[in-house]
């Protein structure tokens, strides 16, 4: 059910072409996925959650245009969809002082690769991360990479698609040196992403 909720907020998310959308979407996955951890919710409820975490992340990534509850008055109860984003206030951080998504790392990350790549391929990779950013949260199990992680390993992915093994272990001890982390847990991440990318292409045929 999980799943099936993030993938309807992403379709949500990404019509709206807003050039903030992965970062919404990010926000949204870290909002519902630590409201999950701390309030029971029944099946029929998690919708109603998404779209008020979808509500709250739009909030933090583009406070001066945010998303807001009439645009959706006509297919929800406002009321229940404003008690619930209430809830968020009291059960889980939401504030904007303190949330740090994968989409902050990614321009670190990729501005050390341009110190090493022509611009077009940092592009590329970067691209290519933002495409497996959807993925990587695809999975409950996502919960347990820090955001570091997360845009790392997706980074970690691109580099290794797009320009081969070396230029992998040479991205992985960037990333190591910028966040001071063991190598263990972007390699464990990027396995994860893998076997998620291989279960779907799977869950597709």
């Amino acid at each position: 059910m999980r799943a099936i909720t993030l993938d309807w907020l992403f379709e949500l998310v990404d019509g709206t072409e807003d050039a903030s959308c992965i970062e919404i979407y990010s926000a949204v996955c870290t909002i519902f996925d630590r409201y999950l951890s701390v309030e029971r919710v029944l099946p029929e409820d998690l919708q109603d959650v998404g779209l008020s975490a979808l509500i709250c992340a739009s909030k933090i990534v583009r406070p001066q245009r945010p998303i807001t509850i009439s645009v959706m008055e006509n297919f929800y109860k406002i009321q229940k969809l404003r008690k619930i984003e209430n809830h968020f206030l009291t059960t889980v951080n939401v504030s904007s002082s303190d949330f740090i998504l994968p989409t902050d790392y990614f321009s670190v990350f990729t501005g050390v690769l341009a110190c090493n790549y022509p611009p077009h391929l940092v592009s590329d990779v970067l691209y290519h991360s933002l495409y497996l950013l959807p993925v990587f949260y695809s999975e409950y199990e996502s919960v347990l990479h820090p955001p570091s992680v997360v845009a790392g390993s997706c980074l970690l992915e691109s580099v290794s698609r797009l320009l081969g093994e070396r230029d992998y272990l040479t991205t992985l001890r960037l990333l190591v040196t910028l966040t001071d982390l063991n190598p263990s847990y972007f390699l464990k991440g990027a396995r994860d992403l893998r076997r998620w990318i291989s279960k779907m292409v799977e869950d597709e045929r």
